[in-house]
Parts: structure tokens; C-alpha cells; sequence
């Protein structure tokens, strides 16, 4: 015999509200008194209730749908950033399609139009090539959510990190180990991360009465931080220590530096950002300042929730450096 589908109207009749009360507890967009909405709930699991997403959406004119853009989605970085977006928002009860823009400018491009056409209700955006100005003009087609980014338009649309304090951070560092010939090796300073860190740096030596022993700009990737490494060894006045100005560049700048018989930190000190997960495996694992990077994905989403369907989840904005000792510097 086949089993009849629970309805809307019989879950309000078992919990004695109205129709409209039912909608509300499940859009979760409008506060509902605790006890209705356990009375509605306990309703919904004696019935068996599943709400009809066509119906649901209809009714809402929204789709419960995100899109997710990332640089990349098979790095170490972009990872955890997407599976921090994704775990929060399919808590609070929202589809998630992910494109990845395959580390092109063009690719994130494409992937913003591709998630647009199918009419997310919003978008979350960590991007690499994407300039704030267009991600301020992506955002007059469909809301849009950052973190550790900014843009003109979204000053309620992103969770920050204190990027220049982290600068500051890692470069005392390498001053309280008593290095004075310090280099660092920057994101695009285009980027606003990548130039708060640098100015950041440069407050930490102008305090120790210090200059900059030189500064090369990279592009944040694996080869970068080889390029720049072995150009510094080559170099007749080579520096005590490096600030790279993420992890992945200093892993690349410590398979340089593994090739060539150069230790680190006897002949050279190397200091990262980031704190991805396998710098603490690298050899010699990396000295590093910590961005919490799941948390802010995770924060993110919750304020996506909040802003775009009037959720309530406890929310942080604003995250703060750590330094993370470890071998390297």
C-alpha cells in the first residue's frame, strides 16, 4: 500500500498553529517563539514532514541555493576555505554548488557567470585574480560574501583578518631572534592582504630602527617562492631572514634551499603566513603566523545566513593573527 505524503496544513493542525507559523519555523527567516517552534518541530518528526523545495522556493522567490567560487579547489588553501563555506551553509539548511575558477582570472570569471545563470540566492567569493572592483560589480548582479577580502559596497560582506598586525608579528619575530638583514617576499601587492602584511613589516623594522633589507613581489604559489629563493641565493648579500608572505611560497623557497645544502635557520631563517595544515609537517616545519582560516569560512557563511534569510546564528567578524613557533625561523 502506498505510504501518503504528510502536508503543511496537517503538521500546523497537529501542532495547533497556522500554516504561515510552519513556513516561518522552517525558512527560519522570521523569530518564532520557542515553544511553537518546538511544537513544530515535534510535529514535523511525527509526521514525517519534508517540505516541497519547488514549493518552498515559489513562495519565497529564492532558490535556498549558494554559489561557492574559489580560485582553485585543490590546494591547500582553498580547500579548507570551500569545506568550512559548504559545512556551515548545509547546516543552516542550503544547497551549495561549488565552481572553481582553475587559477585563472578568465576561469573565476566564468564561474561567477556560470553560478549567476542558475540563479543562487547569493555568492561566496575567495578568489585570487578577481580586483575588488569587479567583485563590487559581480555584487550589483548578486549579493556577495568574502572573507579575508574586501571590495567597495561590502563593508557588511566580509570577515576580516588583521593582516597587517600578522606582518608586524612575523617580522618581530624575526627581530627578537636578532636578525637584522630581513627580506621579505610579498603576495601582489594589488591584493589587500598581500600589501597589509608588507606594511605591516615595514612598521616592525621602522620600530627596531631597522630597513628593509630588500622586498621581491610574488604571486603566492609553490614556484614563486622557488623563483625568489634561488634569486636571493644568488645574491652576494644574501639576508639573515625571510618573510614569506604565505606558506606556500616558503615551502617552495625551502625546496630550494634543500636542493642547494642551504639550512634553515643556521644559514638562512624562513618565516610563512598561514598555518596551513601541512606546514607543521614540512622539514624543518614551518615558522608561521596562524590565519584561521576554517573559522572564517564557517563565520562567513553565518553571516550570509543572517544577512541574506534574516537568520540569527552568533556571528564574529573580525579575526586576529597568531604566531605559530615552530623550526624554521
Amino acid at each position: 500500500m502506498k505510504k501518503t505524503m504528510s502536508t503543511i496544513n496537517q503538521v500546523a493542525t497537529l501542532a495547533g498553529v497556522s500554516k504561515a507559523t510552519v513556513s516561518r519555523v522552517l525558512s527560519g527567516v522570521t523569530p518564532v517563539k520557542d515553544e511553537t517552534k518546538s511544537r513544530v518541530l515535534e510535529a514535523i518528526k511525527a509526521l514525517s514532514y519534508s517540505p516541497n523545495q519547488a514549493a518552498r522556493s515559489l513562495a519565497s522567490n529564492k532558490t535556498y541555493t549558494i554559489g561557492l567560487v574559489a580560485s582553485r579547489i585543490d590546494t591547500a588553501y582553498y580547500g579548507p576555505a570551500a569545506s568550512g563555506v559548504e559545512k556551515a551553509l548545509r547546516g543552516g539548511d542550503r544547497h551549495v554548488i561549488i565552481a572553481s575558477g582553475n587559477g585563472s582570472l578568465e576561469g573565476e570569471r566564468d564561474a561567477v557567470d556560470f553560478l549567476i545563470k542558475r540563479q543562487v540566492d547569493a555568492l561566496v567569493i575567495i578568489t585570487n585574480f578577481l580586483s575588488e572592483e569587479e567583485i563590487s560589480q559581480i555584487n550589483l548582479r548578486c549579493p556577495v560574501f568574502v572573507l579575508n577580502q574586501t571590495f567597495p559596497g561590502g563593508e557588511d560582506r566580509h570577515i576580516s583578518f588583521d593582516n597587517f598586525a600578522g606582518g608586524e608579528m612575523a617580522t618581530q619575530y624575526l627581530i627578537d631572534k636578532g636578525h637584522k638583514k630581513i627580506a621579505t617576499v610579498t603576495g601582489p601587492l594589488w591584493k589587500h592582504d598581500a600589501y597589509q602584511r608588507y606594511l605591516g613589516c615595514q612598521k616592525a623594522l621602522q620600530q627596531a630602527d631597522l630597513a628593509l633589507h630588500f622586498q621581491l613581489e610574488g604571486n603566492f604559489s609553490a614556484n614563486s617562492g622557488m623563483t625568489h629563493m634561488q634569486s636571493i641565493l644568488e645574491r652576494e648579500d644574501r639576508p639573515t631572514a625571510i618573510f614569506f608572505a604565505n606558506d606556500i611560497m616558503a615551502m617552495g623557497a625551502l625546496h630550494v634551499c634543500a636542493e642547494q645544502g642551504i639550512k634553515v635557520p643556521e644559514d638562512i631563517a624562513i618565516i610563512g603566513f598561514d598555518d596551513l595544515d601541512m606546514s607543521k609537517y614540512y622539514s624543518p616545519s614551518i615558522t608561521t603566523i596562524k590565519l584561521p582560516l576554517y573559522d572564517m569560512a564557517e563565520a562567513t557563511a553565518y553571516l550570509l545566513l543572517n544577512s541574506v534569510y534574516g537568520t540569527h546564528f552568533p556571528l564574529k567578524t573580525t579575526f586576529s593573527p597568531e604566531l605559530i613557533v615552530r623550526q624554521s625561523a
